[in-house]
């Protein structure tokens, strides 16, 4: 049934608009009239057309494997747009749904400068941002975190560094690091992380990326959707990995008091 569902997938998704008889169907996709009539009774015979007053129509079962067979083809483009960058990504947790109309972007297609000032243009716009980090790769990106939180207080953050992360900025940069606990920004370390992602939101609507780095923390791309389902899954893995963190100002103390001291 799923064959006959993406052979005949150009059917169905007219038949699911509304009733169409075979001459409409003729006409539409320019088939011979014997090709149509195989096409449409072989989905009558699987339950997935039905005859009525005005032509054929897709039933309930016929709209909701089209709903999977469309599903599964926009997932099968974002796989073939990330050209291999996908299987840098851990086996769990994921969610295949992400990627169903997500648009996905890598610096193999698109020069790495125009994609990493694409993601900073995101924290520029954003109202409130929501992120968890793996790698600290683009400086410019992380001035201007500090910048719009720290500086200006424009930018509402919630973050969660790794624990490699957070001794990155305690050496690299020990101001920097003292700033973000003594502003009170609520930024938590965690042991590890599956990847990196953001939940950026503008004017009420959010928008998930998934980050993706290589094995040595360099980046690769991102996949971006603002589909709620994607956001809700990102957003819930947020409030799971923020909740078995360590608020960084504890962290610092733990490992590192020196980071702390004026």
């Amino acid at each position: 049934m799923l064959d006959l569902a993406f052979s005949r997938r150009q059917y169905l998704v007219r038949l699911a608009d509304g009733p169409a008889r075979i001459r409409d169907l003729v006409d539409a996709f320019e088939h011979s009239r014997s090709t149509v009539n195989r096409a449409v009774r072989a989905l009558e015979a699987d339950g997935l057309v039905e005859r009525g007053a005005d032509g054929y129509e897709a039933t309930y079962a016929g709209r909701i494997l089209l709903d999977t067979v469309d599903e599964a083809v926009a997932v099968a483009e974002a796989v073939e747009t990330a050209n291999g960058v996908l299987n840098e990504l851990p086996s769990s947790p994921r969610n295949h749904r992400f990627f169903a109309d997500a648009e996905v972007v890598t610096i193999a297609g698109t020069p790495p400068a125009t994609v990493l000032s694409r993601l900073q243009r995101v924290v520029e716009a954003a109202d409130r941002l929501r992120g968890a980090s793996i790698a600290a790769n683009d400086e410019r990106f992380v001035s201007t975190l500090y910048r719009r939180t720290v500086v200006e207080g424009s930018l509402e953050l919630s973050y969660v560094l790794t624990e490699s992360v957070a001794e990155y900025l305690a050496a690299e940069s020990p101001e920097r690091a003292r700033s973000i606990v003594e502003a009170g920004v609520e930024v938590s370390v965690a042991t590890d992380l599956p990847f990196a992602w953001y939940l950026s939101t503008v004017e009420g609507r959010t928008t998930a990326y998934l980050a993706i780095h290589g094995d040595r923390g360099n980046f690769l791309g991102y996949a971006a959707n603002d589909d709620p389902d994607a956001v809700a899954w990102l957003a819930d893995l947020f409030e799971a990995e923020r909740g078995r963190g360590t608020p960084l100002a504890a962290y610092y103390r733990a490992n590192d008091g020196d980071v702390l001291a004026p």
